[in-house]
């Protein structure tokens, strides 16, 4: 999940005891953690149930900023939280535990990556470094430490096709890339601006796409050796397109969103030629905080507002609005898989 950091100045949050619960779309509450709708938004049901020794806790208060569904097994579940840590689930949500190390139970986490082909290899970014277990998450390792005080890491990502290539994008507007898991690291390119968002294309894994804060769109073809800017080409058509908050994908990486100010960009050639998607709401007009596709098929699209949940089963053409369950921010949107009807939705409270 991958959109710009704010760090609450509240980050470090108890847990509120209450239980999971099902409620319509026309309610509202105060609480934060995942929801989850299968009829687009009709219905909400609230995940989280926190066994303990003490009993059944909650994780019904806490500030999502991630969700990452394991790509090998559809009912595994990583949540990074603003605060809290991680929490993980292996039953899809219907229960959630903590990791045993230290390391991942407090603090804030930008971004889970799950090695696609070892389950018990995984990535974690905070804001200052990325640790890595390679024990499910009995113990971390930092693999990357930021080297100066102003730095500040944004997002992260894992090449799909050799999960030993990593990603990131930091506060400065460097590009870091690690060809080893990493062992080392080398900044490949710097923007000037900070780095909302970096994604390996699902399609062709030497594609990298970034997002930046105010200077556009940028794209690699060739694994990070060169890369093109496409602010002006596309201020030209789309106005404050400029200021990219990130990516969405298709499972094959055949449909890429780009979530802008300007609204919601589609490409169908690998990012080098852009559309606006036709929307509910006009150019700029409101924060779009995440958008999603059903992995398996460009046509049902999935956005949030900060009060309204978006769908559409044609591509665009028509669009069904439904509101939230809660009043925090909806910051994260994801899919499963395995049954595209589960969408899970992140909230988090932002500092105005």
């Amino acid at each position: 999940m991958k959109k710009t950091l704010f760090i609450s100045t509240g980050a470090v949050l108890s847990l509120v005891l209450l239980g999971a619960g099902c409620l319509s779309s026309s309610s509202t509450s105060a609480t934060g953690g995942v929801w989850q709708t299968t009829d687009n938004g009709g219905n909400w049901t609230q995940l989280a149930s926190l066994p303990q020794a003490s009993g059944v806790g909650s994780i019904a208060g806490v500030n999502i900023t991630d969700i990452e569904i394991d790509p090998e097994d559809a009912t595994v579940y990583y949540l990074a939280t603003d605060g809290n840590g991680i929490f993980y689930s292996y039953d899809a949500g219907t229960t959630w535990q903590r990791p045993d190390a230290v390391e991942g139970q407090s603090g804030t986490i930008l971004d889970i990556e799950v090695d696609p082909r070892n389950v018990c290899t995984v990535y974690v970014a905070t804001p200052s470094n990325i640790m890595k277990t390679t024990d499910c998450m009995r113990s971390f390792s930092v693999i990357y430490k930021i080297d100066q005080a102003d730095e500040y890491l944004l997002s992260f990502d894992i090449d799909w096709y050799n999960p030993n290539i990593l990603w990131f994008g930091n506060k400065q507007g460097a590009v870091g890339k690690s060809d080893n898991a990493g062992s080392t690291w080398s900044v490949v390119t710097r923007v000037n601006d900070e780095v909302n968002d970096v994604q390996v294309s699902k399609a062709d894994s030497r594609i990298i796409y970034v997002a930046t804060d105010s200077k556009g769109f940028f794209r690699s073809t060739d694994g990070g050796i060169t890369w093109i800017e496409f602010e002006d080409d596309l201020k030209k058509q789309f106005k404050k397109s400029d200021e990219v908050y990130g990516f969405a994908q298709t499972e094959d990486g055949t449909s890429v969103i780009m979530n802008t100010q300007y609204g919601l960009l589609i490409s169908v050639d690998n990012g080098q030629t852009w559309n606006a998607l036709s929307l509910i709401t006009a150019e700029g007009e409101v924060r779009i905080w995440d958008v999603a596709f059903a992995p398996h098929d460009a046509s049902a699209i999935y956005y949030t507002t900060a009060s309204t949940f978006y769908s559409t089963s044609t591509g665009g053409q028509s669009w069904v609005t439904e509101s939230l369950p809660t009043s925090r921010t909806p910051y994260v949107i994801d899919v499963n898989p395995k049954d595209m009807s589960r969408v899970l939705v992140g909230f988090r409270a932002m500092d105005k």
